[in-house]
């Protein structure tokens, strides 16, 4: 987690794991601003040079207007040296000062970025399949890449900016009260009522610039809802290229990808619009003419009012604002964005989900009998129920098979028994005490499944197969791999168990995938073994490979698979027969062939099925 390296947190949660960011911050609000303390030894130095800067930023101004009122009076004398000097000093001094604080504020700002990309990650491994069967992949990477680099974009170099610019402001304006005698000389113009013409005219403009800004927090939400969508559009397309080109299918997904570019496009030209007819800073223009037309008629009035160098530096300071202040509505706007994606990626950390982990885990006892009890279960959002009132007991060490035809519920039980969800109404049970009970980390150290859709890591065979048991041996792997009758092709790739498979194993056959599934299967050495038609890839030779090696993992431990395999119906304890997601019949082989005519009807259907019904019909004289 990258809270470990943040300076600021170290607490636990109650499961003994480091605080995620929805248990330690209210709200967005507070999520967002917690990047001005996560690292304090960055920030108070940047602070500190950060006010330094702001006065040295506008002292090379005063200065040369206090060196031309020497230079009128001295000439080219030992005085006007010395502020010259002085002069070309502060502005060293700012550029130093200035560097400091980017730096130091820069680097914690990356850290920040690093830490919230991190705990966004972290949430979203917590959320249980419900979460991601509602949100698009595509977004959320869009949001982890895109959203949280606009919130680290708002503190540097926009937050940085704002400040020094309020600082600057601040310093300026009370230019215009003081009056301050050097020698001969004086800094400052020390007239009230320019000073609060000066106050006034920044309020003004202040308000109308955050007025301003505040327009585009709208257009800002659609636009991180567009980059999200092209996120996810190209990321479909990209995944399914096969399917793409199969079906010659390249010009609709371009003309799919210009639309929801198109509409991103249209979004950020909207806010190009607005941010290029800054009218606000007109008000700043205005006021500089003005105060030139004032300092012109004071220095010239008989009273002396002003001197040529206070106008000259009266001057140089409003328009070295006026500059500063023209940057001030884009830092105001990546301020917005920043408060806009935080708020748009906290609302989906903040997810309800409804698998709630205990407080305190039950005991995981696997040696004792799983039961469904009454199980009924919806996936969310969905109305139809796809599992009704399932009931069976499952005694500890048996070969379990799951048979049924399309849509009948096998793969949800095997999603269940994960704790990918709760059901919905009735309760899974493990020697007596309920699944809601446990938690799902307690649960899935135990229970492995090899998946009939296979997916591999865009790793190595040995990363692959190791992904179940990370501190594994190199001799634990080729044992497994072995006993997955797949060790002899992974040897024969140029770089042996270290060959890359690409993404999702691209250049794998399906056998040769659900073999390396398998193979990490038997590293984890689970309690419960659950197989989802897993052979279903693997020819026949190297399927009478297989059930040898699968015998010796099967044994002493409890296996549930979902088959359509005669060989393997047979050899189970235990047959669940499901259809339209309830329980037709539960029974051994022999029981079901006698008494279930849908299971006959389904036998019937199987290689070789039809003559085990001829059988069995000759054998019980054509009854049921």
């Amino acid at each position: 987690m990258a809270t470990k390296n943040a300076e600021f947190s170290s607490k636990l949660n109650s499961n003994g794991k480091m605080l995620l960011a929805i248990e330690k911050y209210k709200s967005a609000g507070q999520w967002f601003w917690s990047g001005l303390i996560r690292y304090p030894r960055l920030m108070i130095p940047s602070w500190v040079t950060l006010l330094i800067n702001s006065v040295l930023s506008v002292t090379p101004s005063i200065l040369m207007g206090l060196a031309i009122d020497i230079f009128i009076v001295e000439g080219y004398g030992r005085n006007f040296i010395i502020v010259l000097v002085s002069m070309i000093g502060a502005a060293l001094l700012s550029w130093v000062t200035s560097f400091l604080s980017a730096y130091l504020w820069g680097l914690a700002s990356y850290r920040f970025e690093r830490d919230i990309r991190q705990e966004f990650f972290d949430v979203i491994q917590e959320h249980s399949m419900a979460f991601h069967d509602e949100h698009d992949s595509g977004v959320l990477l869009s949001m982890g890449m895109n959203e949280t680099a606009q919130m680290r974009f708002a503190f540097h170099p926009s937050m940085r900016h704002l400040i020094n610019s309020m600082l600057s402001i601040i310093l300026v304006t009370t230019y215009f009260f003081i009056r301050i005698t050097i020698g001969s000389n004086e800094i400052g113009i020390g007239n009230w009522q320019i000073g609060l013409g000066v106050c006034f005219s920044f309020i003004i403009y202040l308000i109308l610039a955050w007025r301003y800004a505040a327009r585009i927090g709208p257009i800002r939400r659609e636009l991180a809802t567009e980059l999200g969508n092209v996120s996810s559009t190209s990321q479909e397309t990209f995944r399914g290229m096969d399917v793409v080109r199969s079906f010659d299918n390249e010009n609709v997904e371009e003309e799919k990808f210009n639309i929801q570019s198109s509409r991103l496009a249209e979004r950020t030209k909207q806010e190009g619009y607005i941010t290029a007819f800054y009218w606000p800073a007109v008000i700043m223009v205005a006021f500089t003419g003005a105060a030139f037309g004032i300092g012109i008629w004071m220095v010239t009035s008989s009273s002396g009012i002003m001197t040529a160098g206070q106008l000259t530096a009266m001057l140089t300071l409003l328009i070295q604002l006026m500059t500063l202040n023209f940057m001030i509505p884009m830092r105001l706007l990546s301020l917005q964005a920043g408060l806009v994606n935080a708020s748009r990626i906290w609302k989906v950390m903040t997810y309800h989900d409804p698998l709630v982990e205990p407080k305190e885990s039950a005991d995981v006892d696997w040696t004792g009998d799983l039961a469904f009890d009454n199980v009924s279960f919806s996936y969310p959002g969905k109305a139809k129920m796809v599992l009704e009132d399932v009931s069976f007991k499952i005694p500890t060490g048996s070969r379990v098979a799951l048979l049924g035809g399309p849509g009948s519920g096998k793969s949800t039980i095997l999603k269940l028994l994960l704790r990918f969800y709760d059901p919905t109404f009735g309760s899974i049970q493990l020697n007596g005490s309920t699944f809601a009970d446990m938690r799902t980390f307690d649960i899935r150290k135990d229970v492995t499944l090899v998946e009939q859709d296979i997916f591999l890591f865009g790793a190595s065979f040995k990363g692959n197969i190791m992904f179940s048991k990370p501190e594994a041996t190199m001799d634990e792997v080729k044992t497994a791999a072995q006993r997955a009758q797949i060790s002899k092709f992974i040897e024969s790739t140029p770089e042996g168990y270290e060959t890359i498979v690409g993404e999702r194993g691209v250049t794998l056959s399906g056998g040769q995938k659900q073999r390396i599934a398998i193979a990490r299967a038997l590293l984890a050495n689970p309690k419960l073994l659950l197989l989802d038609d897993s052979t279903s890839a693997v020819d026949i030779k190297t399927e009478v490979k297989l059930r040898v090696a699968m015998e010796e993992l099967i044994k002493g431990r409890t296996s549930i698979t979902v088959t359509q395999r005669l060989s393997t119906l047979v050899d189970s304890d235990l047959i669940i027969f499901l259809d339209k997601g309830k329980v037709i019949d539960v029974g051994k082989h022999k029981e079901l062939l006698e008494r279930c005519k849908k299971y006959q009807f389904m036998l019937s259907l199987l290689p070789v099925g039809a003559e085990l019904i001829g059988d069995k019909m000759k054998n019980f004289g054509g009854n049921n």
